[in-house]
């Protein structure tokens, strides 16, 4: 885990390689490598290496969670849901599992049951910025702007330096008809992360509706100097 934390993937796996040849019923083992390898993203390996922790080791909540996030990776929606359901009924207060579902949930098109298990993250875990933000996300998609502001505000008071906030917020906050607001919102998520093309170009596409047109030039040509097949 160390090695792990120190970007050291390489050493990681092959610690964790002779970890399990050693002793092959070592369930925490098979996570910490399937974890590692999903980090390299070599995805179907972290697969495997999820499932013979489970085999080993049924009750392994955080195994199950992890899967759940490969088979996300994977596109394996419905899968991904067993998996993280699964880690729920071991462990029923398990934020992040309930926030994992949630994101799966969205990709579904089941909105509602994804604000749930967000509001259900937020109740075990009241401080968890990637909850609210990402429930701002779905009460967004909903139309629900207001609500979609109070969640990312509540991100940003608990991650202030959370860069895909401010420009969600942005967005929301151009949506209710608060341009200037929301111009300050994509020049903080800037200040932040100068590479982010999203919200050059949304900066771009709020200061052209407030008829400041130069400067909605010069944010879609920096968009596109980061990401030229921005479309």
């Amino acid at each position: 885990n160390a090695l792990k934390g120190l970007g050291q993937l390489d050493e990681a796996v092959k610690c964790y390689k002779k970890a399990v040849a050693l002793k092959p019923d070592y369930a925490e083992a098979f996570n910490n490598l399937g974890s590692t390898l999903q980090d390299r993203g070599q995805l179907d390996v972290a697969v495997k290496s999820y499932e013979q922790a489970i085999a080993i080791k049924p009750d392994y909540a955080e195994a199950h969670n992890n899967l759940g996030n490969a088979l996300n990776e994977l596109g394996q929606l419905d899968k991904a849901v067993k998996n993280y359901e699964k880690a729920l009924t071991i462990k029923p207060d398990y934020a992040e599992a309930h926030n994992n579902l949630g994101i799966a949930l969205k990709d579904l098109g089941q909105l509602d049951a994804s604000v749930k298990n967000y509001e259900k993250a937020l109740a075990i875990k009241p401080d968890y910025a990637y909850a609210h933000y990402n429930l701002g996300l779905t009460t967004q998609k909903l139309g629900q702007l207001d609500t979609a502001v109070k969640s990312y505000e509540k991100a940003l008071t608990i991650k202030p330096d959370y860069a895909e906030a401010h420009n969600n917020l942005g967005i929301a906050l151009k949506d209710l008809g608060q341009l200037d607001a929301a111009v300050k919102c994509y020049e903080k998520a800037l200040a932040i992360k100068p590479d982010f093309a999203d919200a050059h170009n949304n900066l771009g596409t709020t200061l052209k509706k407030l008829g400041q047109l130069d400067a909605a030039v010069k944010n879609y040509e920096k968009a596109l100097a980061i990401k030229p097949d921005y479309a």
